[in-house]
């Protein structure tokens, strides 16, 4: 491969991992909004080369430092865009592919510095590791934004990688049921397996009611879109939804039968063994105990007794017992030993409101809705505390009044009465606020 560098130093080093690497590297510089140049990119990687073989040279390091500089921007190839032929069926010669991974930058000082091209941050974001769990969420996601926006060509990518998520989260599924029951003596469901099938009906849940709510939007938008581009992408993100909605049904399924097929497994697993055969205790036992000899007795004697006998179970205080026996038994009194004594009558409750105070909170309720035509409760209240803020019971009742001509049937303070989404705070109460709109003067509840 570098016929300049020794075979030997070729199979300690990985390129692979130094192109990755430099990857990593501009993505911080590019993250603290700056660049790396060639120097700074051939210091890292030889730096990292000597690191994974510290029997390297140091010009072997450069040298391999170099190579793969040269390999991400394509030097071979006067560093223009990399070109590959990918297969495509409807594509007798194949389908082409352009991509960069390297762009090189004139800066303010007349160095050069390097950024990475958006292909190699799509590459570097689909090498991060994330659990199938996760994963599967983060490309519903982006599939239910891209069919927000209308973007069907990337929803259709968006769902092939979700598609994928979903086999990959069912094979994780399988893998992790299948080693927790080759360990099934070890892995107790309520400390490990359990909080993990609980994590994943819960993400399960998610997953099926947004692809749902997908499934439901691609049915409502099919007939507005006329391009046949367009509904043949969404033909195809519909597809593979349900392919998706389907393997996630099964699986939840799988996950929420999984308590009980394993326990009922581990239960059996740690049956103990069918009891033998009981010794005989008289001749298999107590005859040669006695035939034994009295120094071996004073020795084991204690031990065999409770060998023997067995472990002695601890008195259990019977609570049902104690309270029956403290229970006094009726029959043993006459009736006329029941007395029963009637206490004098309470008195009566007072009213919260007199009737004044009622009047004068129907008659300012009703004769403020009427000058406004249309007014809030929220800000009925905060005109009453205006006119009168020592007369809490004034303000009180009128709420209360308000609250009650909400329904038209109850009371006549107010022609209609619709309820918001807005709140509001009167200090004494708060809640959500009503709109109420006037009519004729009627009857007082009052009067």
């Amino acid at each position: 491969m570098l016929l300049h560098t020794q075979g030997q130093v070729a199979e300690h080093v990985d390129l692979r991992y130094l192109a990755l690497a430099a990857i990593e590297l501009l993505i911080e510089r590019m993250g603290a909004g700056g660049t790396a140049s060639r120097a700074d990119l051939l210091d890292y990687l030889a730096s990292l080369a000597a690191i994974q073989w510290n029997a390297i040279s140091p010009d072997d390091a450069v040298t391999f430092a170099e190579h793969v500089f040269d390999g991400l921007t394509n030097a071979r190839d006067r560093r223009a865009r990399f070109k590959v032929r990918l297969f495509d069926p409807e594509r007798p010669d194949g389908a082409p592919l352009e991509f960069g991974l390297l762009r090189a930058e004139a800066l303010p000082d007349g160095k050069v510095g390097y950024r990475l091209t958006q292909e190699a941050i799509e590459v570097h974001l689909s090498l991060l590791d994330h659990d199938p769990l996760t994963a599967t969420q983060v490309s519903e996601i982006i599939v239910e934004e891209f069919l927000r926006r209308g973007l069907y060509d990337h929803a259709v990518n968006a769902a092939e990688r979700t598609r994928t998520n979903s086999v990959r989260l069912a094979e994780a599924l399988r893998l992790l049921m299948a080693e927790a029951r080759r360990a099934i003596l070890k892995v107790m469901w309520q400390h490990e397996l359990g909080p993990k099938m609980q994590e994943a009906r819960d993400l399960l849940d998610a997953s099926i009611a947004r692809e749902g709510a997908m499934l439901s939007h691609l049915n409502d938008t099919a007939a507005d879109v006329t391009d046949d581009t367009d509904r043949r992408h969404l033909a195809r993100v519909r597809t593979l939804l349900l392919d998706v909605n389907d393997r996630h049904r099964n699986l939840m399924v799988i996950v929420q039968t999984t308590a009980d097929d394993y326990l009922l497994l581990q239960a059996d697993a740690l049956k103990l063994r069918p009891p033998t055969r009981l010794p005989d205790l008289e001749h298999e036992i107590l005859n040669p105990l006695l035939e034994a000899p009295v120094s071996f007795l004073s020795r084991t004697a204690s031990r065999i007794f409770c060998a023997l006998s067995g472990a002695l179970t601890p008195l259990v205080f019977d609570l049902a017992a104690a309270l029956k026996a403290f229970e006094p038994d009726l029959a043993d009194y006459s009736e006329s030993e029941f007395i029963l004594e009637v206490g004098a009558p309470l008195a009566p409750v007072p009213l919260p409101f007199d009737a004044a105070t009622i009047a004068r909170a129907e008659t300012f309720a009703r004769a403020t809705i009427l000058a406004a035509g249309s007014i809030t409760l929220g800000d009925i209240l905060a005109r009453a505390a205006e006119k009168d803020a020592d007369d809490m019971s004034f303000q009180r009742c009128l709420f209360l009044i308000l609250e009650q001509a909400i329904d038209p049937r109850t009371a006549d303070i107010a022609g209609e009465a619709s309820i918001l989404g807005a709140r509001f705070d009167a200090g004494f109460v708060e809640g959500t606020d009503v709109r109420f709109t006037g009519k004729p003067i009627g009857r007082s509840h009052a009067s």
